[in-house]
């Protein structure tokens, strides 16, 4: 979730917005498959391109993206937004399509209201009086939950930065704030690990108020039943983190929270690479809370760790600095790093020199040793001119036993993260499929996609056609049987 690949794009080679979004904006990430859809809808037996729908796959991939109702007042892509899930279900060789705004209380205010009433994330602007009722948030941006969307206990849970999440049922109608069995609603971020061994669902929560980190241990029932306070040099956003068999590992890199920044006209989030790389390393047996410091860079987004020997190995997506818009930085690799427990050192290297984001592991083998990655990445097949930030058209996948990869290059097609889908019964790590939502600029349409987990250079295993454009989005996930 950055602004990886960023460039200009350029407004008048993508679709104009119509009827369903009546305001245009310049911003290269509210046009082209970034603008918003506004219509609901829901599509039963989803036409087949090509291929075969798997019939014993029953379940459903959710994707969740920022897909904001009204002209937003401040936008940074991609902290901002309304949350929007589209549903793909398959069942007995069957597929339908539901697609739904997550009807969140700042969403529900400025409905009422007709108009964007909050400032964004980087950029808050407090809310006009005058367009508030009693009980409406005063906060200078709001909780779109537009991130993710998970299922842990029996619940479907859309996912924002380090605030409530909310509740969904099965057909995307929003329940209200996940209070995880207490008595109001759990903060929590985005992305969210589950242990292998207990079904524990690990959450972080953290503050642009005050300088401290926590982690909430939510069992496999979905009540919260630990919250472990960190602290921290400022108030540090961390967007993902990761879990092994025996630790919490926080990757603390300095990007902080300076609300002096934000009174001064600047983006309220600064990178401070003078304060370091800090690696918390909290053992799960409740011991202390170790920290291990090094030279400063950043990470939006891990594709896995695990234990081995004395060692921690991470794999993730490493960014020199952190920044936004024209301050982004664009050289997105996929590093692994190794943590040394005996030294209380770490080192990282380069594990390929393409640029990637979102890389994905088979969610089953999550915290254990994983020899596979799936990630977006940019080929030069991809001719729309001046494409923006997170603008990928090839899968690849890597393989980080011997360095190599295969890869599936769409063309001049735009995709973004994908979701490993496990065929039923299957135990091997790579035995299944990977799921994407695929847009095609030359209609103005979308597919979704399922490739071969084993050979993804392969022709898709089925294309479904779907009823309407799906806007490039952020983080979803697999669901069986619902």
């Amino acid at each position: 979730m950055t602004a990886f690949l960023a460039g200009p794009g350029l407004a008048s080679d993508r679709p104009e917005p119509g009827p369903d979004v009546p305001w245009r904006s310049d911003d290269p990430h509210l046009s082209g498959n970034f603008l918003p859809v506004l219509r609901e809808t829901t599509a039963e037996d989803l036409p087949v391109v090509s291929g075969r729908i798997p019939a014993d796959l029953r379940g459903a991939y959710l994707r969740n993206g920022p897909n904001p109702m009204f002209k937003p007042i401040g936008f940074t892509y991609p902290l901002d937004g309304d949350g929007m899930i589209h549903a793909v279900h398959l069942d007995g060789g069957r597929a339908r399509y539901r697609n739904r705004f997550v009807r969140t209380k700042g969403l529900a205010v400025e409905q009422r209201v007709g108009h964007a009433v909050y400032g964004g994330f980087a950029h808050p602007v407090p809310p006009d009086p005058k367009d508030l009722q009693a009980g409406d948030s005063h906060v200078p941006f709001k909780n779109g939950a537009f991130v993710n969307v998970i299922s842990h206990g029996g619940r479907l849970i859309a996912l924002n930065e380090a605030t409530s999440g909310y509740e969904m049922n099965p057909a995307l109608e929003t329940l209200g704030e996940w209070t995880a069995g207490t008595d109001q609603p759990i903060r929590l971020g985005a992305h969210n690990r589950r242990h292998p061994r207990t079904g524990d669902l690990f959450a972080l929560e953290y503050s642009w108020r005050e300088p401290v980190l926590r982690v909430h241990r939510i069992d496999a029932s979905g009540t919260l039943v630990q919250s472990i306070p960190v602290a921290t040099a400022m108030p540090t956003m961390i967007h993902d983190f990761v879990l092994t068999e025996r630790y919490i590992v926080l990757v603390v890199g300095p990007a902080v929270f300076d609300r002096a920044a934000a009174k001064a006209g600047q983006s309220m989030l600064q990178w401070r690479p003078d304060l370091g790389m800090r690696i918390a390393l909290i053992p799960l047996d409740g011991s202390a809370v170790r920290w291990i410091e090094g030279d400063a860079f950043f990470a939006y987004h891990f594709a896995n760790a695990f234990d081995r020997g004395n060692q921690v190995i991470v794999d993730y997506v490493h960014h020199g600095a952190f920044g936004l818009g024209s301050d982004a930085d664009t050289s997105s690799t996929f590093h692994r790093m190794t943590i040394d427990l005996t030294r209380g050192s770490f080192v990282t290297a380069p594990l390929a020199d393409m640029t990637v984001e979102f890389p994905r592991v088979n969610h089953r083998f999550e915290a254990l040793p994983t020899r596979y990655a799936y990630m977006p990445t940019r080929s030069s097949t991809l001719t729309l001119p001046d494409p923006p930030a997170a603008t990928f058209n090839t899968l690849v996948r890597f393989d980080t036993a011997t360095g190599t990869d295969a890869r599936h290059d769409f063309g001049n097609r735009i995709i973004g993260e994908g979701a490993f889908v496990p065929r039923p019964g299957a135990d091997g790590e790579d035995d299944g499929y990977i799921a994407l939502f695929v847009y095609d600029p030359a209609r103005n349409g979308s597919t979704f996609e399922l490739l071969n987990a084993r050979d993804v250079a392969a022709e898709p295993v089925v294309v479904l056609q779907l009823p309407q454009r799906v806007p490039q989005g952020l983080h979803g996930n697999w669901i069986d049987g619902i």
